[in-house]
């Protein structure tokens, strides 16, 4: 005959005898129940304050951490800008980057990833990341929200443009605009 599970009233009612001052000899004669489940519920009860039985560890994930990240990373649309100097000399255009981005950028590679790539010609101002953002940014929201029940994040640095008034008045109207869209 195997061992049975005792259920939570039960390990209830023997931390309450055990409380009124009976020995575990006398919850054992009075539940007809192992005295060693006795000692082990009251000691299990000593440690941890509850008689609630802890869930077990359950199947692995079969995601990685790096797995999870990528995921998390797939709800982020980040902004960012590079400044090129583009040079037309004998007939061979030369690409060169200015001197505040060549250490930045030493070991990355330029990705596009569900969102357009946008090319300014001039120095950009608020007023031109707002138009920027309002022609580009729907469209890539249009690609999150395909996919339900997921958080977007607009990542971006602290340049100029990104975080003067104007845009950030912007970005809450709009922000309220697509959450409401969503849901």
């Amino acid at each position: 005959m195997g061992r049975k599970a005792v259920d939570i009233a039960t390990k209830r009612t023997i931390i309450l005898l055990r409380d009124s001052g009976m020995s575990q000899y006398e919850i054992f004669r009075k539940l007809n129940i192992s005295r060693h489940c006795i000692g082990h519920t009251i000691s299990k009860f000593n440690k941890l304050h509850t008689v609630t039985t802890k869930p077990g560890a359950g199947r692995r994930s079969k995601l990685t951490d790096c797995q999870k990240l990528t995921i998390k990373l797939q709800q982020v649309i980040f902004t960012d800008e590079s400044n090129f100097e583009i040079l037309n000399r004998k007939n061979r255009i030369y690409i060169r980057r200015f001197r505040n981005d060549l250490k930045r950028f030493e070991r990355s590679q330029s990705r596009v990833h569900k969102g357009p790539i946008v090319f300014y010609n001039g120095s950009l101002h608020s007023d031109e990341y707002i138009g920027i953002l309002g022609k580009h940014l729907p469209t890539a929201f249009e690609k999150f929200l395909s996919q339900p029940s997921r958080k977007i994040l607009l990542q971006q640095d602290n340049a100029r443009p990104y975080v003067s008034n104007k845009t950030r008045k912007y970005l809450k109207k709009k922000t309220s605009s697509y959450s409401m869209a969503s849901k």
